[in-house]
């Protein structure tokens, strides 16, 4: 906020119920009245609507920087809000957002939903039933696998009800593991109109980056030649020979896929995480199943090529100079911290293939 400028009062931020991930203080079947406690800007009373809800107050955002005058912006393309302590404050300019389908239909195209999850077919009776622990349960399974097999088609978005804390950001972080050409990302329907009521509201969506548009057609010529190669053995290793010939080893370093899958005049210095998440990207281009893996200090990653899935550490080759790490059953050297989460993924790219 601008300097010099003082709210006295405590107020939570309404907008952070609607549009950012679960909050804290919220429940279902709270009460919420409207709020009849003054509000104060440098000593001057100002005009807000304020909710009252399990005890605290909330305003809308837009209302505070209208009153202290900072700018305030919705990305509906990242469903975030962004703030800039610098700028004035603007009234928002917006289109009627498309109705976006909802399996109980609202009229005026809201979104508002009754049930702790919801998805069109129960896909986890397809996939080894040892992978459903903890956090990683059925209802999860089915709201990621629906968005695998809707494929952008525009459905009702499939979605469960998953526990903060630590729970949800698991859940979360699988969706990093598996995200490649396609990142999938947690999001909520921008009409949702009772996200207030469901706060661990969890659903998925699935789209290329705008800016990896160009590092797609970059890398077509090499997924043109690897369409070519006969058992998915030969791809993965071509893949795997292609990567080290735009990347050079370098602990703590990074390249992002727009700066990988471009031209370049040398090889660009880069750690693991960067050779991982390179190799989901061209994996996913391939149409070849793969997702992360994490040890202590180290990740990889795991493709599902003739039917099992191989480990393949293309940093480790590389820095190595031969195919030390490539299509094996098990990684020799690293541990995966986090099993029960790779054996979900598994079964979420190909079901059945852990049985």
């Amino acid at each position: 906020m601008k300097k010099g400028t003082a709210i006295t009062f405590t107020v939570g931020v309404f907008a952070g119920l609607a549009l950012c991930g679960p909050a804290a203080h919220a429940a279902t079947n709270i009460s919420t009245t409207l709020s009849s406690q003054p509000i104060y800007v440098d000593g001057r009373r100002v005009s807000m609507t304020a909710y009252s809800i399990g005890g605290n107050n909330y305003v809308k955002l837009r209302d505070i920087g209208k009153a202290v005058d900072f700018g305030v912006e919705y990305d509906a393309a990242t469903n975030s809000v962004h703030i800039d302590p610098n700028a004035h404050y603007q009234e928002e300019v917006t289109t009627p957002a498309p109705a976006t389908p909802s399996p109980s239909p609202e009229p005026s195209g809201s979104y508002t939903i009754s049930t702790d999850h919801w998805s069109r077919e129960d896909f986890s009776q397809q996939a080894n039933p040892a992978v459903f622990t903890g956090v990683y349960n059925r209802a999860l399974y089915n709201t990621i696998r629906q968005t695998l097999v809707d494929s952008g088609a525009g459905s009702a978005p499939a979605y469960t009800m998953v526990a903060q804390g630590a729970d949800y950001s698991a859940a979360i972080d699988l969706l990093g593991r598996m995200s490649g050409a396609i990142r999938y990302e947690h999001y909520v329907p921008a009409n949702f109109t009772n996200y207030w009521q469901y706060p661990s509201y969890f659903s998925v969506s699935a789209a290329m980056p705008e800016n990896f548009l160009l590092a797609a057609e970059y890398v077509q010529p090499a997924i043109d030649h690897l369409n070519r190669l006969g058992s998915g053995r030969d791809k993965v290793t071509y893949l795997n020979d292609y990567l080290c010939t735009l990347l050079s080893y370098e602990l703590d370093k990074t390249a992002g896929i727009p700066q990988i899958f471009a031209p370049h005049a040398s090889e660009l210095k880069a750690a693991c995480g960067s050779y991982t998440s390179a190799s989901n990207f061209l994996c996913g281009a391939a149409d070849i199943p793969c997702v992360s893996v994490r040890s202590s200090n180290h990740s990889w990653n795991l493709v599902y090529v003739d039917g099992q899935w191989l480990h393949v550490d293309v940093s480790t080759n590389d820095l190595r100079g031969w195919h030390s790490i490539l299509l094996q059953e098990t990684h020799p050297e690293q541990i995966d911290i986090a099993p029960e989460a790779t054996a979900f993924l598994k079964e979420l790219l190909v079901p059945g293939s852990t049985k």
